[in-house]
């Protein structure tokens, strides 16, 4: 039996909460559906003729009591509440990463507008620019059959160090490419040569790749790229007072990157700009010309005398057998010889088939890092002698200390 206070409605109680309360009392047996439906009749009807029977009480009961056992009941287990949390957690998980993805997108995008107006700029600096000038030199001996491969590789504009080793910046650059020059003639006069090809190798400015760079360089790398392009530009024109043709071609380097090097595109170097204002520079100068990069913006192929010459700046490709083979394969044919820097010492090797001419750096050793890593070399660069059968000599030009 079921207290009769129990069948009171109870203060602020709902009908569904009325029946959903006295419904535990007949799960419990102590009334009986038919019970129910009289209380709630008695209770929530003022006419006879609106009152239902048992089963309009009891089939919307079960069907809410069977939804609570298999939704409300699991809603409240343990495992459930695990789950739910785990699904919170993956979903704080995922916002994270959105907005981390959103942050680097957002990071990715202001880099690129800096490096845009970075470049708006230089472009502007560059057109400015005025030229540098040299010692006025002028050629005395008669055409020959012979032409002259001139290396200017690794000048590092920017850098300036002053220790045991040595010291460099941009006025001690200046007087190392006039001594070349004089170099350059007394060579070009002792074989009688009567065109040249300059092979800019890359590395031209210091650049900013990493911290310690940053710690040595006296200029930012804007300055550096219209100081090292004015140097360049009047250094080949002065090649131009020397020999009857010049034909110039360049490949970047690895300190000329716009980013650190995971992050860096391949095509995207500095040395390219450089190269671009000598074309512009020169392009009035009737025996200047410019030889574009047809295989790749870091590989250079020039044919002299009939022979095949490529050019790379060396941070990709070693100067053993097998990385110069590489090389080979990728160009498709056996050059005469492959030209480099990057190692900032002169060397040649012979793989067999294929000589490597290796020049030097304008800048010698003497910056922390050479020092760290006891790496020494004089400053130097690296003239050849070509005829059609190929290399005749090569001079490696000391320019310092």
């Amino acid at each position: 039996m079921v207290d009769k206070l129990e069948l009171e409605i109870r203060k602020g109680e709902s009908e569904r909460q009325y029946i959903w309360r006295l419904h535990k009392f007949v799960n419990n047996g102590d009334m009986t559906w038919n019970e129910l439906a009289d209380a709630v009749n008695t209770h929530w009807r003022e006419e006879e003729d609106e009152y239902f029977g048992e089963s309009a009480y009891r089939k919307p009961v079960q069907q809410a009591e069977a939804y609570y056992l298999d939704v409300f009941s699991k809603m409240r287990s343990e495992g459930y509440s695990k789950e739910l949390e785990e699904q919170k957690r993956e979903l704080e998980q995922a916002k994270i990463q959105l907005r981390d993805e959103r942050r680097a997108w957002q990071e990715q995008n202001a880099s690129a507008a800096r490096v845009t107006q970075k470049l708006d700029y230089l472009e502007k600096c560059l057109s400015e620019s005025g030229k540098v000038q040299f010692a006025d030199i002028k050629p005395g001996w008669d055409i020959s059959a012979k032409s002259m491969v001139v290396c200017l590789s690794d000048l590092h504009i920017g850098q300036a160090f002053d220790s045991c080793l040595g010291s460099y910046n941009t006025d001690i650059a200046k007087e190392r490419l006039e001594k070349y020059l004089c170099e350059i003639r007394r060579i070009a006069s002792t074989h009688r040569v009567s065109d040249c090809y300059l092979f800019c190798l890359g590395d031209q400015i210091s650049g900013s790749i990493h911290k310690r760079i940053s710690v040595t360089n006296r200029e930012n790398v804007i300055k550096q790229l219209t100081t090292a392009s004015e140097l360049i530009s009047s250094f080949c024109y002065e090649l131009c007072q020397i020999f009857s043709r010049v034909s110039m071609a360049s490949v970047g380097g690895n300190h000329s990157r716009l980013d650190k090097k995971d992050d860096a595109l391949h095509d995207e170097r500095l040395d390219d700009l450089i190269a671009w204002y000598v074309k512009n520079m020169l392009g009035h100068v009737q025996n200047f010309s410019y030889i574009e990069n047809t295989l790749d913006s870091g590989i250079g192929s020039v044919n002299i005398k009939g022979r095949e010459y490529l050019l790379v700046h060396g941070d990709y490709d070693t100067t053993d057998k097998h990385g110069v083979a590489a090389l080979a394969g990728l160009a498709g044919y056996f050059p005469e010889a492959v030209f480099c820097g990057h190692k900032h010492f002169p060397a040649f090797a012979d793989t067999g088939r294929i000589r490597v001419i290796q020049s030097g750096s304008l800048a010698g050793a003497g910056d922390d890092f050479t020092i760290e890593h006891r790496l020494t070399g004089r400053p130097s660069q690296t003239v050849c002698v070509c005829s059609g059968k190929g290399i005749e000599c090569m001079y490696p030009v000391i320019l310092g200390g």
